[in-house]
């Protein structure tokens, strides 16, 4: 996928919220977003959005001299979203068919994104995924996928949502699992630090992708997550920056599960913004983000 127009000001809607909440020092204002503009006049519009992110927030985390905005953020999500992944847990442990509970709650988990423009309902959000149809819906192939895969690597993405993940691998029940993060803090994406607050490093292996993109660009990873993607026989992707930097990769074993949330991806794989789907790439190899 390419950096369209609508991502820009996308991202730069993302900025002035950091503004506004006073997440950013004000002092730095001025310089950040002169910075940012500049930025943009030089970018290669035909380089993923994910890479254009991720150099940006790098420009405004050296300007701004933190290195972590989204950190109270983040931490407050974190504790809120236990709250909710506590009140849901009996429902789907005691439930006929706890698989397909625990996956709903992980995919609605996508709702929590700091995104401009993106409201975060988690609690409307879990009672519609449970009681509606996904736009896509693989999860029976994804159920027995996992009865049959013997490297099993499961990409997070946001904090908050991935309390929602170490419930849906409690009920896989495997300790084998490689659970990924982003290496370093960009926007609201979890990193390590997250992982050991909701306890997953306790549950599953876990490791970080090497790279601080929202999202995972195979070509900038590390080395050894690189060796881990390539020995996955099944690998399970949370949220649209993963999707987008995946559903081109020909050859694995993937599944997407997410929230649309952009209406370019959305329009581009012939699906509605806020759908949300359970997606084989090896069902239909032509269900990817074309640019």
């Amino acid at each position: 996928m390419k950096t369209h127009f609508d991502c820009i000001t996308c991202m730069i809607n993302g900025l002035i919220s950091l503004f506004k909440q006073g997440l950013i020092e004000e002092k730095y204002h001025e310089t950040v977003i002169k910075e940012v503009l500049t930025y943009y006049a030089n970018i290669d519009y035909s380089e993923s959005p994910l890479l254009t992110n991720r150099n940006l927030h790098r420009v405004i985390r050296k300007i701004a001299n933190n290195p972590d905005p989204y950190k109270k953020l983040k931490d407050n999500m974190n504790k809120e979203a236990v709250k909710y992944c506590e009140k849901y847990r009996d429902l789907v442990l005691d439930s006929d068919n706890p698989f397909d509970k625990a996956l709903r709650l992980a995919v609605a988990g996508n709702i929590i994104d700091f995104g401009p423009g993106h409201s975060i309902e988690i609690e409307k959000t879990i009672e519609k995924i449970l009681n509606e149809d996904f736009a896509v819906d693989d999860s029976l192939e994804l159920f027995n996928d996992i009865k049959k895969a013997k490297n099993i690597l499961y990409l997070g993405d946001n904090t908050g949502e991935i309390v929602f993940d170490k419930l849906f691998l409690e009920v896989i029940g495997r300790n084998d699992i490689t659970f990924v993060v982003r290496n370093s803090p960009i926007l609201n994406d979890a990193t390590m630090e997250d992982v050991k607050f909701f306890g997953i490093d306790k549950l599953v292996n876990v490791m970080t992708n090497g790279d601080d993109a929202p999202g995972t660009l195979l070509e900038h990873t590390s080395p050894e997550f690189k060796e881990i993607f390539d020995k996955a026989d099944l690998i399970i992707s949370k949220g649209q920056g993963n999707f987008e930097g995946l559903s081109e990769v020909t050859g694995k074993n993937i599944y997407f599960l997410l929230m649309i949330k952009c209406h370019i991806v959305a329009e581009s794989i012939g699906l509605k913004n806020g759908d949300y789907i359970v997606k084989s790439a090896l069902k239909s190899k032509d269900f990817a983000v074309k640019s």
